[in-house]
């Protein structure tokens, strides 16, 4: 089995999800699947789990990280930035029409707002910076293929 594939693993609101160099995976819901990913995963891995959050008034900060903040690319430096730029743009407007499920609301607002850095890319390091900004997130690490949580 690899143990290096993940990179990030998360919990939000709707189960665990994980990242890896050009891979994500997400929908895994059973209470354990964090163990799986963990198995699986990089040590020094970050993992988060804001569903505590769910029904506070912190809520809403995570929500609004999760749809307008940057997104984690494993692959960037960690404190790297990529600005979705007017290349990217323009390639969203061609698809616009082929996008939905939410998809083509998101589009927009960044083909018109170049501001909007829902579609930007962060490193690990300022990803978790910016969830450690929000109270109420529980954070680990993975160390030989096991989620050691902050106490």
């Amino acid at each position: 089995m690899r143990t290096d594939i993940w990179k990030v693993i998360g919990r939000g609101f709707n189960g665990w999800h994980a990242k890896a160099s050009n891979c994500s995976s997400s929908g895994a819901y059973a209470e354990n699947d964090c163990d799986v990913y963990a198995k699986e995963a990089a040590d020094g891995c970050l993992v988060y789990d804001a569903r505590a959050l769910e029904r506070t008034p912190h809520a809403a900060a995570f929500v609004k990280h999760t749809i307008s903040g940057p997104m984690v690319n494993v692959d960037l430096d960690p404190q790297g930035v990529r600005r979705f730029n007017d290349s990217d743009r323009e390639a969203a407007a061609r698809m616009l029409p082929g996008l939905s499920g939410g998809f083509e609301t998101i589009a927009a607002m960044a083909i018109v707002d170049k501001t909007y850095s829902g579609l930007d890319y962060v490193g690990v390091g300022i990803y978790e910076a910016l969830l450690r900004k929000i109270p109420g997130i529980r954070f680990g690490r993975v160390q030989a293929g096991v989620i050691v949580w902050e106490s």
